[in-house]
């Protein structure tokens, strides 16, 4: 832009302190200045047109439409402008040096902290890093920001679990000092272990543990510090009263973290990841505020049919959702942030906002998401979020409203240091104009392109003929030569008229409100006139294309449950349900009814009996002639609808952890198991260590929330293991510094975990009896060990090898406690009799052996042998395939022993139930259990069986015709997204090319946060 006139006046500082020497002359800046003549938006709901604002230094002084501009002012004219105020950025990391990768270690697993110095034990949690000791002002870096408007950036480093103090910065150029306006605002959170090489957390539910004990922690330093220094606790405890900022990978994440926010009663503010609005009836029940990234999802190269029928239906649905995400949260009255995180440039940026609107987000609350609730969220709505009297002198100057037009920023004021981006004049004077020089009137027109003028004036010379004494006239054009600087208008050209011959220069003044120029000039002759012109058209100020905001909410329509193929459009409802006419598997003394009717009422099992059943109001009546009712399938060993790993295998114990934290709702395994009749499922740990994580007990209740698919009050569980993956024996030549490395040791390490856990409760007995002084420090892993010795939490143990299991045994009974189940258990044929003195029952395969040296003496007589025996006797899928047809694993007893069909069907219904300690509730057909039943074709452990519907607690999850209206359904939103996606494509838009996910499923074995989320593409 050309430089204003006051850029080369000097005004005296009015401060005459110096917080630093200056190495030569300091720059002279102007004390007040005056913006006239602006569209001045105040805030989201006010807007001033053709108003004044006065800064002085860097504080707004005044603002309003009739303001008094004090005497030696500098006054910049706006007309046409939009004066903002400067955005806030919720979600940064600018000025923050990079995390450099630890230099220690090596090939073999870091097992403790290497950090030097009295800190937390654990190197993902550093709560005593300070983002504003580190921050440095980057000039270069601000420019993009500066440019898509924002002024303000919470700035922390991004690494770790507890992250530490996020300092508040201004975006300007000067002198960092100034730059941070607050050197810890907040503290930042996530579940990302980070940069820490430490091999404890290595799943999300380590991380969520891992955070837990660091609250608890806290909680005990504050009341306990002179117990011990930790450096890492003094500064979490110090910064306490702070905003807590928690960054999340998708939508599970926020609730997962809600659940710590209100066991410790924080009020976290969120960090989204874009899929929010698949989780909007959670959202609404929080009083939390999320910041939402719009970096929406590019649209992938479909131009290929061979890859776009590849791609997930979820990724297809969420590039179309993706941009109304900010509308669906703010229309349901969630407090939204819109950060800048992800985009590459301001023009993406404005790009996806405006999209963003079209969904249905007002400029408003755009705004709003913008400037004054990140002010509100940091305590520094006094100071910024709008322009006030009183407030920072920090906005940015349009052409126009960047919401309304297709508009860049001109220029950026940051505490009152002024940033130029676009050279684009103050005053748009092209148009038609009278100008009238020493008393002579020519029309003159003045065209602009950006901040080049040029024109022409008309002048008409007449000439009289000596000979014929004719007059005659024409017509000349010359060009004028413009130049403009601020308000001050140079105009000069070349022209033959009467006595002028020559050069005229003319010097003035531009009154904008007026649309008139006025000064002096001197002509060819030397002579000096008065000089004016005014606007003969109707005034034109040049303007950017507006924008046409097409509203258009039908998206909100196209929301699933879940959000993916095979999702509902609503969420079926509670049933009464009448099966007449089937042949009914009880699992009870009254064995398999013919011809008999189940009625569900309100969830529960009504009625089970051959007789009449007196059903009032409205039913659901089904005639199950034909075919076989069941009560509905368990799966006592399941690794299906885990999030982010299945062993949190960092530890050699790892109690603190559980399952019920990370159930993901969106497995696909959910659907498919309920077609094979699965109901409800124990969701285990995996065997990466002796003592492993608590287990998760659901009903497979697909398109609800995990902790809606949670059985209300089920028993406590945990997974316990033996043999070669807690030893570490499969693990690589590396792995070989964590205890246990024997079988031998894995024994030690038992009796020496329980001998610390009753250690632990008697000290807080001590303490219960006589709270005094100082109260023990709360321990999430011995908790749990203490709840088992106290036989309130129930023991499933990994297990393959005779001698090992007697092992087990011999520790539960020494410490007096019971392992309630041994899973696998292929060698429980030869210890039997042992284990039902014990009392332990058995969860097994019906017919694996030999994929390991430890099953090699499996047999697949080993479930009847047990079952004779009086062993409570299950079988498990653990495995997400074979749980869709544990119907045919239980028929395989019927094979191998000859156990009769009714006996064979109970191992994987009231068996598991039993072992579950949920046979009150569920596992047969009787009255008062709860409604989870399952219709099938044929018999239920014959080949030819098939599932025709799954209900859970009385409400139809699975049915058969459904599902086939569903594939067509399915069929068609693909259709119907990538018809759109491929419009995108031809329209030359950004796009990106796909790259199929294999596959995988979480096993026992599974190390790392790695499994299969795929979906099933029909």
């Amino acid at each position: 832009m050309k430089i204003f006139l006051w850029l080369i006046i000097l005004f005296p500082i009015l401060a005459f302190g110096q917080l630093r020497p200056e190495n030569g002359l300091k720059e002279s800046t102007p004390a007040i200045i005056a913006f006239k003549n602006a569209r001045i938006v105040v805030s989201p709901e006010k807007v001033i047109e053709h108003g004044t604002m006065v800064i002085k230094n860097d504080v707004i002084t005044e603002i309003g439409m009739l303001v008094f501009i004090p005497d030696g002012a500098v006054v910049i004219d706006c007309k046409g402008r939009t004066i903002m105020p400067s955005f806030i950025e919720m979600s940064s990391s600018i000025g923050i040096p990079k995390v450099k990768e630890p230099t220690q270690g090596g090939r073999y697993p870091q097992l403790e902290s290497l950090n030097k110095g009295a800190y937390y034990w654990n190197e993902s949690i550093h709560p005593e890093f300070n983002a504003g000791e580190v921050f440095q002002a980057d000039p270069k870096a601000n420019e993009e920001l500066h440019k898509m408007g924002y002024g303000f950036a919470l700035t922390h480093q991004a690494d770790g679990i507890s992250r530490g103090t996020a300092a508040f910065v201004a975006l300007g150029s000067g002198v960092t000092n100034k730059q941070v306006l607050s050197e810890k605002s907040a503290q930042v959170f996530s579940f990302e272990k980070g940069s820490s090489k430490q091999t404890y957390p290595s799943s999300q539910m380590g991380s969520i543990a891992l955070l837990r004990q660091l609250f608890h922690d806290m909680e005990w330093y504050v009341q306990a510090k002179d117990k011990e220094t930790n450096i890492s606790l003094e500064k979490l405890s110090e910064a306490r009263k702070l905003p807590y900022l928690f960054y999340t990978k998708d939508k599970y994440e926020i609730l997962r973290a809600e659940k710590i926010a209100k066991e410790f009663s924080h009020n976290f503010t969120y960090v989204g990841s874009g899929n929010e609005y698949q989780a909007l009836n959670q959202l609404k029940l929080m009083n939390a505020a999320v910041v939402l990234p719009i970096n929406f999802p590019e649209a992938y190269d479909v131009k290929d049919p061979y890859v776009a029928r590849q791609i997930p239906l979820s990724d297809l649905k969420h590039w179309e959702m993706a941009p109304s995400n900010p509308a669906i949260l703010n229309k349901n009255q969630i407090m939204i942030c819109l950060s800048s995180a992800g985009q590459k440039n301001a023009d993406s940026f404005w790009k996806n906002l405006k999209k963003s609107m079209e969904r249905g987000l007002s400029r408003n609350d755009a705004l709003a998401a913008l400037t004054t609730h990140p002010a509100k969220i940091l305590g520094m709505e006094k100071e910024l979020g709008t322009l006030e009297k009183g407030k920072k002198a920090s906005f940015s100057i349009y052409e126009s409203d960047p919401f309304e037009s297709e508009v860049k920023v001109l220029e950026t004021w940051i505490l009152g240091e002024r940033k130029v981006y676009e050279q684009a004049p103050l005053n748009y004077i092209a148009g038609k104009y009278n100008i009238l020089i020493d008393g002579k009137r020519f029309p003159m027109e003045i065209s602009a392109e950006k901040d080049k003028y040029s024109g022409k004036i008309q002048v008409v010379r007449q000439k009289t003929d000596p000979k014929k004494g004719v007059i005659t006239k024409d017509t000349v054009t010359p060009k004028l030569a413009i130049s403009l600087q601020g308000n001050d208008i140079t105009i000069q050209f070349n022209i033959e008229y009467e006595e002028w011959n020559g050069s005229i220069n003319l010097h003035g003044k531009v009154s904008s409100k007026f649309g008139v120029f006025e000064g002096d000039g001197m002509l060819p002759n030397g002579k000096w006139v008065q000089w004016s012109a005014i606007r003969s058209d109707k005034e034109s100020t040049r303007k950017s294309d507006s924008l046409k905001i097409k509203l258009d909410t039908s998206y909100y329509q196209n929301l699933w449950f879940p959000h993916m193929a095979y999702g509902f459009d609503s969420l079926p409802a509670q049933e009464t349900i009448v099966f007449k006419n089937a042949t009914v598997w009880t699992n009870e003394g009254e064995g398999v009814l013919k011809n008999a009717t189940v009625v569900s009422v309100n969830g529960k099992i009504a009625y089970v009996g051959t007789g009449n059943s007196n059903v009032t109001g409205k039913a659901r009546v089904i005639d199950a002639t034909g075919k076989h009712l069941t009560s509905g399938i368990i799966d006592e060993h399941s690794h299906i609808a885990i999030s982010k790993g299945v062993n949190e295998g960092g530890q050699a114990i790892s109690a603190e952890v559980s399952i019920r934290d990370v159930v993901n709702g969106d497995d696909i395994d959910i659907y498919r198991q309920l077609s094979g009749g699965v109901t409800a499922a124990q969701l285990l740990h995996g065997s990466a260590n002796p003592i492993g994580g608590q287990s998760a007990l659901i009903k497979l209740k697909w398109g609800s929330t995990p902790e809606e698919m949670l059985i209300k009050d089920a028993p406590k569980f945990i997974k316990f293991a033996l043999g070669e993956n807690v030893k570490q024996s499969n693990w690589g030549d590396f792995n070989t510094v964590r205890f246990p490395q024997t079988r031998m040791g894995v024994e030690q390490l038992y009796y020496d975990a329980f001998q610390r856990a009753m250690n632990y409760q008697k000290e807080w007995n001590d303490y219960l009896k006589t709270p005094i002084g100082v109260k023990p420090r709360k321990d999430l892993e011995l908790d749990v060990l203490v709840e088992i010795l106290n036989g309130n939490r129930f023991i499933t143990c990994h297990s393959y090898i005779q001698s090992e299991i007697n092992m087990l045994m011999h520790v539960a009974d020494s410490l007096k406690f019971k392992i309630n189940t041994f899973t696998h258990i292929l060698e429980g044929y030869k210890v039997a009799d042992k284990l039902a003195k014990h009392g332990a029952g058995a969860s097994t395969f019906s017919d694996w052996w030999a994929y390991k040296y430890e099953v090699n003496d499996a047999i697949p007589y080993n479930a009847k042998v047990m079952s004779d025996l009086g062993i409570v006797v299950a079988i498990n899928s653990d495995d997400a395939e074979m749980g869709r047809r544990l119907n045919q694993e239980a028929a395989k007893s019927v094979k191998y022993g000859g156990m009769s069909e009714e006996e064979a069907w109970k191992m994987v219904t009231l068996n598991p139930a039993k072992l579950l300690h949920l046979d009150d509730r569920m596992g047969s057909v009787k009255e008062g259990k709860d409604a989870d039943l399952v219709l099938w074709t044929t018999n239920p452990l014959s080949i030819d069986a098939k599932v025709e519907m799954t209900i859970i607690d009385g409400t139809v999850i699975y049915d058969y015709q459904r599902d086939q209206l569903m594939r067509i359904k399915n069929a068609e939103e693909r259709a119907r997204i990538i018809s759109k996606m491929l419009a995108s494509n031809e329209k030359g838009e950004v796009s990106k090319p796909f790259f199929k996910k294999k596959p995988r499923h979480f096993h026992c074995d599974t190390l790392g946060e790695e499994g299969s989320t795929e979906e099933n593409n029909h």
